[in-house]
């Protein structure tokens, strides 16, 4: 709807007044200078809020709002929140603007489980201007960087920082990964891959087995090798029947060339390439010295390289790739066994894999497996323990289990865990408080991942301003 307003314009009577004339007020809902109403801008806002300025400009035009997507995104900037409250429980985390190039720091309210400001880098001074402009925070959550702890403790250096449990159990799972490193694995590999393979049968509830279901792409193959084959029955049953060519074609519906073809076929038709190219000995360029490398193949020479500068010296104008395609033929097969297949599946992958993953998750026979790994390697058995250890005093929030777990990770001589246990000694207090509270750095990683899809909605123009405005409205 499109509004026509006629106002009355007043002259000042006052020959000092500096604007000699001035209009009606028409209140709140029609602003001065203003071409919408207050509340199509107040959505138009939301639109841009939720989908951007490009995505927004063409949902708002389906709308009837026709409006650029530079004033979408000049709405949003000019609605952002300047005032940030003084908070006592923070969370903290980084994110990035540009991989590897720049970083920013986003600040969360954990109570609300709202973000309150988006900064501008990830070092330990972002942090610590931030808290002296917002004094007053008690607690404050973060991952295991460095950074942010030092910024923590110079910013605010009565709050009591809480690491994040999710990531200690990462970096205990990333010492074990460590370990499994460019390391020779002691166990059968083929009977390893028998373990990891996925099943290729189905049980039916009476015991009997059956394939699995196909493929799509499987299913419309096999339809279409169906079809082919009954179409060359039906054609020999009709030419051993008497019926003749031209009379088959029409009732079939194919040419005749076809019906010759089929009919000539003693087995079934599959796919086939229309006029092939020549290639390897059929073609007119190596018929001359076919004889010759058949000799020399014979002799022992397999090297293509040698055998093509022979032939070249003989008048031979054709390619490299031409002779090695010919003589592949004459090598042996290199198909992979059975055996060497179940190998190839057997890679370091899986493997971190399976000692990484909980126990209590792992099938029979990858408990199996797990167990000859671990009994093969008496180190690897250890680190696998001192993992299992470190996620269970992270599950059950025990502090004096921790004493003894560090104990054994440094006495352990594993460069992995005793780095891991170092590390968990010098941030003790803030792992200690870990243990103890419940707040964690969770809602502000959920956060990150929506940080991340607001700035792909900007098409390359979320730039810090512009992103900070649509996180915190949000």
């Amino acid at each position: 709807m499109r509004l026509s307003l006629t106002v009355r314009r007043f002259r000042c009577l006052n020959p000092a007044c500096e604007r000699g004339t001035f209009a009606e007020d028409c209140g709140p809902d029609l602003p001065r200078y203003a071409r919408r109403t207050l509340e199509a801008t107040n959505h138009l806002l939301q639109v841009a809020r939720v989908a951007g300025g490009e995505v927004g400009a063409r949902i708002a035009a389906s709308e009837g709002l026709k409006v650029s997507p530079d004033t979408l995104l000049r709405l949003v900037r000019l609605s952002a929140p300047q005032a940030t409250p003084c908070l006592r429980v923070v969370g903290v985390d980084d994110f990035a603007l540009h991989r590897r190039q720049t970083y920013g720091t986003i600040i969360l309210n954990l109570e609300t489980r709202r973000p309150v400001d988006v900064l501008e880098g990830r070092d330990a001074e972002t942090l610590v201007n931030w808290l002296r402009e917002h004094p007053g925070a008690e607690i404050i959550a973060r991952d295991r960087s460095g950074a942010y702890a030092e910024g923590a403790r110079v910013g605010a250096p009565k709050a009591i920082q809480v690491a994040d449990r999710f990531h200690l159990v990462q970096n205990a799972s990333a010492a074990l990964d460590g370990m499994l490193r460019g390391r020779r694995l002691n166990v059968d590999e083929a009977e390893a891959a028998e373990a990891m393979a996925p099943s290729t049968t189905i049980v039916e509830e009476d015991g009997q087995e059956m394939s699995p279901p196909l493929s799509p792409t499987k299913r419309y193959v096999a339809e279409r090798r169906a079809a082919r084959v009954a179409r060359w029955k039906r054609v020999k049953e009709l030419a051993q029947a008497g019926a003749g060519i031209r009379q088959i074609a029409r009732e079939v519906g194919i040419s005749r060339k076809t019906v010759r073809r089929l009919i000539d076929a003693p087995l079934p038709p599959r796919n086939r390439v229309i006029n092939p190219r020549p290639g390897g000995l059929r073609s007119p360029t190596l018929q001359p010295f076919v004889v010759y490398l058949q000799d020399r193949w014979q002799a022992g020479c397999h090297n293509v390289s040698q055998l093509h500068r022979e032939i070249v010296a003989q008048g031979y104008a054709g390619s490299r790739s031409l002779l090695a395609q010919a003589v592949q033929p004459w090598r042996p097969s290199r198909l992979p066994t059975k055996q060497q297949q179940k190998v190839k599946r057997m890679t370091r992958r899986s493997m971190r894999w399976l000692c990484l993953r909980p126990p209590d998750q792992l099938k029979p026979g990858e408990r199996a497996l797990l167990g000859k790994l671990l009994d093969g390697d008496a180190d690897l058995a250890l680190g696998y323990d001192l993992l299992q250890g470190f996620r269970k005093v992270i599950e059950e929030r025990d502090v004096a289990t921790l004493d003894d777990w560090l104990g054994k990770a440094k006495s352990s001589h594993l460069p992995t865990f005793v780095a891991l246990a170092n590390g968990v000694d010098a941030d003790r207090a803030a792992v200690n408080t870990a243990l103890i509270m419940k707040w964690s750095n969770g809602p502000t990683e959920g956060h990150i991942n929506r940080l991340k899809l607001i700035k792909r909605q900007g098409y390359g123009r979320a730039k810090l301003d512009l992103l900070r405005a649509r996180v915190l409205a949000g």
